[in-house]
């Protein structure tokens, strides 16, 4: 029957293989309609989408046409997207809607042809280094309009060249109010404002190039690329810092800039020009040239789901355009569609991220039916295999154990019927052999009867018939009559039993007899599988409300795989098993049982080759109020 089980098995597996594989070739027919129907329906959608989107961005390309001003008339804005950011560029300005800031401007800032009248001042300073007279004779000019910043820049200079501190600082404070800018193209009150952060202490500077920066982050002056970039390294010097200013504020004056080169072609070749781009950060830009003037549309991120709007049936479907980010999660790309039409470069992809609805629904339980079929028969076939073979394994040790049984039987009716025979026929003339055949005969008579008690015993727990008298005992008592009951036999075999007990006392609940009984199979088990180490250890300890008995050996151990199954009926080690030992495997299932009986546990500590050591956990009795155990 053995021999079979496998056969079964093998032809069990090979019909779920086969109703699998004639499964999947038809739902791989079916899947392959279900994509040719949908390839065709993506076809039409896809068609659609890129004429709306042409469509759309036509709208918007003639609202940049019809944008002469910011903000935008409401029937104009209305043809816009409602996200986006209108940029207008003309000669010397550069508008923004909504309004946003810009770093530096493109054109160069207006500056006014260098002031006269400087000449006296000058030849003060450089020429004869007198330099109070030098400010005497520029006092006059911080009255007049065209050279009053001027006057105040020099002013500053000499003081501070005086040792002047707070009489530069003033200067630079009234020049920093002046809105003209210097011949070299940088605002007076910038010069004054960078001036002031080199002049100040250090506490001080810190909170004025904070001002400086805010004023450069909110484009208070406009600046060049390059004084922009000077004057903020010169704030990262003052407050010991790396910063560089914020990505979409540089984004937004880059793209200022190429607007601005954009309109100055226009300008130059005299004519009109437009054109679509999409952004790396997923954005559109669109934008119209004239030589008057640049109207551009910055469109968001989601400009493309904001200008498509697929039918109400077309759920499913998800378009990907490659310049506009990444591709929908868990959609493959099945149409193509250039964007030429819509004066885009790239095209743009659709995907149907999901069959059609009954399809996938019929074909899901089709699919579902098949694997609740295929996991009953493999079900039904591993439990009748596993059946089969746990009723072959307990056949197996049932008569492991009538074995053990018979040869535990065997061995010491063997030799009393010998003594015996020999006693009848009064072979033993000498008293001493007879005394020691009288004590021999006493000890193999009770060896069986034990045998027989314990395989009732075991007969009665195994049914339930097994009755405990439980009552309040003295545990290390007990643990001190088990050791006295079984010294004698031990010291017979050689073997010594050291005991060590708490001083303290423990009183249990239990069956005196049979918890005897457990703590004498342990000894025994201690004793039969040492056969190298000639001594076993006893202790008991009394611990956060339980007492524990430990029988420890240094014998040949027990497999840590092995030592959760030793519990069970006629389950022996293999350790066991490999020297010869016999036994009948009901021994620790029946210390187990009995502890249980009385409410606690046993548990085991065993390394291959090293011993084992058994400790049984009991909990105390409770007491009542005079100190006494409650029965």
């Amino acid at each position: 029957m053995r021999r079979s089980l496998p056969l079964f098995l093998a032809i069990v597996v090979c019909l779920a293989i086969w109703q699998v594989w004639l499964t999947w070739r038809l739902m791989e027919q079916d899947r392959n309609l279900a994509v040719q129907h949908s390839r065709e329906r993506l076809e039409h959608l896809a068609d659609l989408a890129v004429a709306q989107l042409s469509s759309t961005l036509g709208e918007w390309d003639l609202g940049l046409r019809e944008l002469d001003a910011l903000p935008p008339l409401p029937a104009l804005k209305a043809k816009l997207p409602p996200n986006g950011r209108l940029v207008l560029v003309a000669p010397r300005s550069v508008v923004a809607y909504p309004a946003k800031s810009l770093l530096y401007v493109p054109y160069p800032p207006a500056t006014a042809p260098f002031p006269k009248g400087f000449e006296t001042a000058e030849k003060l300073e450089f020429r004869e280094q007198n330099y109070d007279r030098a400010i005497e004779a520029l006092r006059p000019l911080t009255e007049q309009p065209a050279t009053r910043a001027e006057a105040w820049l020099r002013i500053a200079r000499l003081e501070h060249r005086l040792n002047h501190s707070e009489a530069a600082l003033a200067a630079y404070d009234r020049m920093s109010r002046e809105s003209a800018v210097s011949s070299d193209g940088v605002p007076y009150a910038l010069l004054a404002a960078g001036a002031r952060c080199e002049l100040l202490a250090k506490t001080a500077a810190a909170e004025e190039a904070d001002r400086l920066r805010a004023a450069l982050l909110a484009g208070r002056w406009p600046l060049q690329r390059e004084t922009f970039e000077y004057y903020w390294s010169e704030v990262n010097g003052i407050l010991h810092t790396r910063d560089a200013p914020p990505k979409d504020a540089l984004e937004f004056s880059a793209l200022v800039s190429r607007l601005h080169e954009q309109w100055q072609q226009a300008v130059r070749t005299g004519s009109n020009s437009s054109g679509r781009e999409a952004q790396p950060d997923a954005s559109l830009l669109i934008w119209y040239a004239t030589p008057a003037r640049l109207t551009a549309l910055s469109a968001p991120a989601g400009w493309l789901a904001a200008s498509l709007k697929m039918p109400a049936n077309a759920a499913d479907i998800r378009w990907w355009y490659p310049a506009s980010g990444s591709a929908p999660s868990g959609a493959q790309p099945h149409v193509l569609r250039s964007l030429a039409e819509a004066q885009l470069s790239g095209k743009l992809e659709f995907s149907s991220i999901s069959p059609a609805s009954n399809r996938r629904t019929t074909r899901a339980l089709w699919v579902a039916g098949v694997a609740l079929m295929l996991v009953l028969v493999l079900a039904g076939a591993y439990a009748m295999y596993r059946g089969v073979n746990r009723e072959l394994q307990v056949a197996q040790l049932q008569s492991d154990f009538v074995s053990a049984v018979s040869h535990e039987f065997r061995s010491p009716l063997t030799s009393l019927r010998g003594i015996a025979e020999l006693l009848a026929n009064d072979r033993l003339a000498d008293e001493g052999r007879k005394q020691q055949s009288y004590v021999f005969l006493e000890r193999e008579t009770g060896r069986l009867q034990r045998l027989v008690e314990d395989l009732l015993d075991f007969g009665r727990m195994e049914s339930g018939r097994k009755q405990y008298r439980i009552a309040p005992h003295d545990v290390f008592g007990m643990v001190r009559a088990a050791v006295a009951d079984f010294r004698e036999e031990a010291l017979a075999d050689g073997f010594q039993v050291e005991l060590d007990l708490d001083a303290r006392a423990a009183t249990i609940q239990a069956d005196e007899e049979a918890l005897r009984r457990a703590i004498r199979n342990l000894l025994e088990n201690a004793v039969k599988y040492s056969p190298e180490c000639r001594t076993v250890w006893v202790e008991g300890r009394v611990n956060h409300r339980q007492v524990a008995i430990s029988v420890r050996d240094r014998g040949m151990g027990i497999d840590p795989r092995e030592q959760r199954q030793i519990f069970h009926k006629f389950v022996r080690g293999s350790a066991a098993k490999k020297a010869g030992i016999k036994g009948t495997g009901i021994g620790l299932s029946m210390v187990r049982q009995i502890v249980d009986a009385c409410g606690g546990e046993i548990r085991v500590v065993s390394a291959a080759g090293e011993g084992s050591t058994f400790t049984i956990l009991l909990p105390l009795a409770p007491l009542t109020g005079d100190g006494e155990a409650r029965a």
